[in-house]
């Protein structure tokens, strides 16, 4: 009896390093919603929706008929661009979803970020499903007025970083995410450029720059790809569902 009870624990701690090396994320899958007075949340994720809810709009919500996966409970996130005011004064707002939390409005129609959770595990790919129908953009910020007319673009990014804590965007300052900072040891980035008809299945190679440990990931998601520049499409949809990393 010794002997098995050896071996069993033998083969539980060999097996504990392959266990941990499949770490994902609270809800990949995109099925869990709740709604917190008018706003809605993908749980375990964030979104821009704490902003455009104040005057009534979840550019971010959950989608119950087209889903990647079909079955009991399924869902998938539906992140729709859309002009965020009244009467015609406000700005665009590029539907999002992303680890991390909403921290402010900043002056009415900025905001910002904290991005990145807790991740220690260095996963190759980040794979899922997207459908995405792209619009003509016709809103465009401050420098970015030779875009409008042009095709719109989403995209998915991919952050495995040693940052000490989360990090703040502020597109009111230009405080962006940088792929190429020291700190960020290791990046992925899907562009979605072009329709497509349902859902398209896609896997996102993580680029790593450095051997170090992560601290910390960061998953970003958006409808228009410009759209913390004001930037994009009212038309542009994107559906993200059944996301999960692969080792």
């Amino acid at each position: 009896m010794k002997n098995f009870l050896f071996l069993a624990g033998l083969l539980l701690l060999l097996a504990a390093p392959a266990l941990q090396a499949q770490e994902q994320l609270p809800n990949m899958s995109l099925d869990k919603w709740e709604k917190k007075g008018k706003v809605w949340y993908a749980t375990g994720w964030d979104s821009g929706n704490k902003g455009t809810t104040t005057i009534g709009k979840n550019v971010t919500e959950p989608e119950e008929n087209f889903v990647a996966v079909k079955g009991p409970g399924k869902k998938a996130a539906r992140l729709k661009s859309d002009f965020v005011g009244v009467l015609g004064i406000g700005k665009f707002a590029s539907a999002c979803l992303y680890t991390g939390s909403f921290v402010k409005v900043v002056r009415a129609s900025g905001s910002q970020l904290s991005f990145g959770v807790p991740f220690t595990q260095r996963p190759k790919s980040l794979h899922g499903y997207y459908a995405y129908t792209p619009g003509i953009i016709d809103y465009a910020g401050d420098g970015q007025k030779s875009k409008l007319g042009q095709l719109d673009h989403g995209h998915i990014e991919i952050y495995v970083t040693v940052w000490d804590k989360p990090f703040l965007i502020d597109n009111t300052r230009n405080i962006e995410l940088d792929p190429k900072a020291p700190d960020v040891i290791g990046y992925g980035v899907l562009d979605f450029a072009s329709a497509t008809d349902g859902y398209v299945e896609f896997n996102v190679p993580i680029v790593y720059t450095s051997d170090a440990t992560p601290t910390y990931i960061g998953i970003m998601s958006s409808s228009s790809r410009l759209g913390g520049s004001y930037t994009g499409s009212t038309q542009s949809v994107l559906y993200l569902d059944e996301l999960e990393f692969r080792y």
